[in-house]
């Protein structure tokens, strides 16, 4: 796999790469992110906080550039760096720093395969408390076109047979037969969108699905050769689809950031939903 490392190559070059801890509360769970493990040396990527908009009316949705580089210096990382992210569970928010990242032109990033889970099954070293820098690095932000979408891209979009929005979202909640975790937003999903769960990608074990058999979940849902849009509660789970896709050689690839909790508070925007 192009975009992931396992644990054991991690634990090989611990020493020469920048480990960030990527993890975040889901919807509905209340309380502070506190994780049941510190790989060692990893520092802490916060998501919804320092690396969000959070003027925004949307959770998670992208920071500006200019914010980003000024946190990823905090973080110590300069622009030859590799990096190595992950997240408290097998497999939920890590591919959403991998992928702004991407979207900020840093190529030398890759998905902990297994996450904090497969880590801490294994037994690996740990830690008390992150890392911190001393110094700050010399990463550039340099912002690529495409990576993000925002609302009037996917309504342009929906009766282009060229483009396939795919969501991440569980099949309850894609159908409309589940309620949404989060207050006030409508049930079902936008019209002309396919589903492929993102808990889907992972084996029994909790890695990822060998790539013959992403591609099938990605065939199974109608993906030819279009381009391809995602989408989930709030621009984070849509990630990890955006990552197999790439990792399938699908072309191009756009995550609509402001998603189900955009979408679905809108009631100028269309929903449908699946029968029972």
């Amino acid at each position: 796999m192009k975009n992931t490392k396992s644990c054991n190559w991690l634990l090989k070059n611990l020493s020469r790469v920048t480990v960030l801890d990527c993890g975040m509360l889901k919807p509905g769970t209340k309380g502070n992110y506190v994780p049941s493990g510190i790989i060692a040396g990893a520092k802490r990527f916060d998501i919804s906080h320092a690396f969000s908009d959070v003027t925004g009316a949307c959770p998670n949705t992208m920071c500006s550039a200019a914010q980003f580089q000024r946190g990823v210096r905090a973080l110590g990382i300069n622009q030859q760096d590799t990096v190595v992210v992950y997240d408290n569970f097998a497999l939920f928010s890590a591919a959403r720093a991998w992928w702004m990242f991407k979207a900020m032109g840093f190529e030398q990033v890759y998905v902990l395969d297994g996450g904090l889970v497969k880590w801490l099954e294994l037994g690996l070293p740990v830690a008390t408390d992150y890392a911190h820098s001393s110094e700050p690095g010399d990463f550039v932000a340099d912002p690529q076109r495409g990576y993000f979408i925002d609302k009037h891209d996917v309504l342009e979009a929906i009766d282009n047979p060229e483009v396939l929005l795919l969501d991440a979202r569980s099949p309850a909640r894609f159908s409309g037969q589940e309620r949404e975790p989060r207050v006030g937003m409508r049930s079902g999903h936008i019209p002309g969108s396919a589903n492929v769960h993102y808990a889907s990608v992972l084996d029994d074990s909790g890695l990822i699905k060998p790539k013959a058999q992403l591609r099938a979940l990605l065939t199974e849902a109608g993906v030819i050769n279009q381009a391809l849009q995602f989408s989930c509660g709030s621009g984070v789970t849509a990630c990890i689809l955006a990552m197999i896709a790439d990792e399938c050689g699908f072309y191009p690839l756009s995550v609509y950031d402001g998603s189900w909790s955009e979408w679905g508070q809108n009631a100028s925007l269309p929903v449908a939903t699946c029968p029972t």
